[in-house]
């Protein structure tokens, strides 16, 4: 059996490392009594549609109020949020979005739809850059509330205001901001993320949140446990967008994993924060690093000279121990922006399980591979 020594993760952007005790526990009482929510009117069938339920009501009450869709991860909730709200017109996006936004995007441009693209000096997206970008023919804006390249962090309550005005849906990726910032999602029509990272739930969960008014044409067709007579897929949601049998375990453990982190928040963020600028701060002292984070908001990306980025994380695997991600981190616009298509670049990605120890270990061996190559 493959065995390996657990390492010093610095890949929380990826997935968050740390799991509470409560998620892991709630997983296992599901697998150990597992029923289908929602399929049967037999007790345990129930008992597993409350936990289902109750995550919901969770979800809700740290985005905004609507319908809870569960998808098996962000890509899934964004594809759902773009392919089954577009009814056509003009589509704003930005250069710094994730493949998740751009593939599906890409698909609809190429059956006709137009694109519009924002890009600042900044990398910042006010409301007066969008107001520039909006058309007549502007039906949808979706944008990624914080980099996963960078740490860059939109000012989506703004942002969400000026939509509302002009009465424009916004779709917002919270894929790398839920769970690390207190943003008021109350002008936001869409909202999608994953369970797995800042919420500290397991891979395989996702959501969709969107507000009741809106119709959401579904992407899955198959059983839902209403309407089965027809055979036409339901709109009505969530029901109608979750085809199939939900990973029930998997959202029991959500519904753990969000009150924990709702309990936990400032300490987890406090812990993210204090990190992020020691590991700023000691980066900057090394004369051949570049950086692209702006600000301490736990995604440090870099370039240690002209040295390829996977050749140094591999390099911290293979010689330290250490987890990193490198490469263009399914951002390829953001990294044609910031001249690192061809290099791409190093990502430590900071949660709750790490430590001082941790990033100054990251410094230590930043510094060797330096003067080493």
């Amino acid at each position: 059996m493959f065995k390996f020594k657990s390492c010093i993760y610095l890949d929380n952007a990826a997935t968050s490392r740390f799991k509470p005790r409560a998620v892991i526990r709630a997983v296992e009482k599901e697998l150990k009594r597992p029923a289908n929510p929602g399929r049967g009117g037999h007790k345990e069938s129930i008992n597993s549609a409350r936990h289902v339920e109750d995550c919901r009501e969770q979800i809700e009450s740290i985005t905004m109020n609507g319908n809870v869709v569960f998808t098996k991860s962000c890509t899934e909730a964004l594809n759902l949020a773009i392919f089954g709200s577009y009814k056509g017109g003009e589509i704003i996006t930005s250069l710094y979005e994730h493949n998740s936004v751009l593939r599906p995007l890409e698909r609809l441009k190429k059956e006709g739809a137009q694109i519009s693209y924002i890009s600042t000096k900044s990398n910042l997206i006010y409301p007066e850059d969008l107001k520039r970008k909006i058309t007549k023919k502007t039906s949808l804006v979706v944008l990624g509330e914080m980099s996963n390249v960078t740490g860059q962090i939109q000012p989506i309550e703004a942002l969400g205001a000026l939509l509302k005005e002009y009465g424009i849906p916004f779709c917002v990726d919270t894929a790398q901001s839920l769970g690390h910032l207190n943003t008021d999602y109350k002008d936001v029509t869409m909202l999608a993320a994953p369970g797995h990272k800042g919420l500290h739930g397991v891979q395989g969960t996702g959501f969709l949140v969107f507000k009741n008014d809106v119709t959401i044409k579904p992407i899955l067709y198959g059983g839902t446990g209403t309407e089965s007579a027809n055979l036409s897929q339901p709109l009505t949601p969530p029901e109608g967008q979750e085809a199939g049998t939900l990973n029930t375990a998997g959202i029991r453990g959500l519904k753990e994993a969000v009150k924990w982190t709702k309990r936990h928040f400032e300490s987890v963020n406090y812990n993210v924060k204090y990190l992020s600028e020691i590991l700023l701060d000691e980066l900057k002292k090394i004369d051949v690093i570049r950086l692209y984070s702006p600000r301490p908001n736990g995604v440090i990306t870099f370039n240690i000279g002209d040295l390829s980025s996977t050749e140094v994380a591999d390099i911290l695997d293979a010689k330290y121990n250490i987890c990193v991600r490198a490469g263009l981190h399914c951002a390829p616009l953001m990294h044609k922006r910031l001249g690192t298509l061809k290099q791409g670049a190093v990502r430590a990605s900071l949660g709750y399980n790490n430590t001082e120890g941790d990033v100054y270990t990251l410094v230590k061996a930043v510094k060797e591979i330096a003067v080493n190559n």
